[in-house]
């Protein structure tokens, strides 16, 4: 409510401003993944093969490397 955020890990030994730039990660993957799904209409795919599992992230990949900067143009 006051702008302050309680952050809980069990990474005790950790310096907190490092746990902070963590979560801040985690929150871009997040948004990143969001954006796959919804922007460029990347859905969950089943495959069999690893290499068929890390041609699809690959793909995604690239078109997220792609849509990026067409969005800030």
């Amino acid at each position: 409510m006051d702008g302050h955020y309680l952050l809980r890990s069990h990474m005790v030994g950790e310096d907190p401003a490092v746990l902070w730039e963590r979560y801040i990660q985690l929150t871009q993957i997040e948004a990143a993944f969001k954006s796959l799904q919804g922007e460029l209409g990347i859905r969950p795919i089943f495959h069999q093969l690893q290499s068929r599992v890390e041609a699809h992230i690959l793909v995604a990949f690239l078109g997220y490397c792609l849509l990026v900067p067409l969005k800030n143009r």
